[in-house]
């Protein structure tokens, strides 16, 4: 049975959040906390129930030509939001979410000094880099709103596995970080192009699923995570174009913005096929 995963949906609970005052310049230093489902983990696929799932379905992400995003340097990652004239918003449905829409919020990045720097591991092995696609419920009205609830926020979390080629097909990506190299730059592109390398990847049904938190303040557990198992390819000089960005903190260079593992804490955790 997998009423685990049903209970996620249905407790509808307040989740804790942390105060500004357990955060000092994230990602540079943090400070620990007491709660029991935090996020990033390592992954122990051993402890993974499998269990077939839906399909998690997407709509609005690969045929959306009419929305513009913005393509953000936030100080401490880069962040993909929709413009302000943007009228429809994606959703996804499905996987672990059932019949609930999840809307489209932004999409942000995770990377470390080197070859390592996605937040997630899995069997204690560290991918290059990790994509964080952020949505939220939409019967819940706002995300604000939404953070209050368990099953409020689904975070679709992609790895990045070092290759020795670029993977061209986030050229274009790549080639616009040269125009938010400062902190609090940003540009506008369309939608459709800068989410298309992610494609391949998302159609996959393989992924695992638990529930955790956000990894940036305020550290909610608020997050159904899906995580996806196969990597998307990309290449050191691609990882060291968001390593140039500069950061907020006195203008130093992003390097690394990815969160500590968490206590995994007897969790479930489902492998999704």
């Amino acid at each position: 049975m997998i009423w685990t995963l049903l209970l996620w949906f249905m407790l509808g609970v307040l989740a804790p959040t942390q105060s500004d005052s357990d955060v000092v310049d994230w990602p540079y230093v943090t400070t620990k906390n007491d709660y029991s489902e935090q996020s990033p983990v390592d992954i122990d696929t051993s402890y993974a129930i499998r269990r077939y799932l839906p399909f998690l379905r997407y709509f609005g992400y690969w045929a959306f030509n009419r929305a513009t995003v913005n393509i953000a340097n936030t100080g401490h990652t880069v962040c993909v939001t929709l413009a302000n004239n943007s009228i429809e918003v994606p959703f996804i449905t499905g996987g672990p979410l059932f019949d609930s829409r999840y809307e489209f919020k932004q999409m942000h990045f995770h990377w470390g000094k080197g070859d390592f720097g996605s937040e997630h591991k899995v069997n204690g092995y560290q991918y290059g880099m990790e994509v964080h696609i952020v949505h939220y419920k939409k019967e819940y009205g706002t995300f604000e709103n939404a953070q209050t609830y368990s099953d409020g926020v689904c975070v679709v979390g992609f790895f990045g596995e070092v290759s020795p080629k670029d993977n061209r097909e986030m050229d274009s990506f790549i080639a616009d970080l040269k125009y938010i190299t400062k902190p609090k730059s940003e540009i506008v592109r369309d939608f459709k192009e800068e989410f298309s390398w992610i494609r391949k990847t998302a159609l996959k049904q393989h992924y695992y699923t638990y529930h955790g938190s956000l990894t940036t303040p305020p550290f909610t557990e608020c997050v159904i995570w899906i995580i996806f198992t196969k990597p998307i390819k990309v290449s050191r000089n691609q990882l060291m174009a968001f390593r140039s960005l500069h950061s907020d903190h006195e203008g130093e260079m992003i390097k690394a913005n990815d969160r500590s593992l968490q206590p995994f804490n007897n969790r479930t955790i489902v492998y999704g096929y």
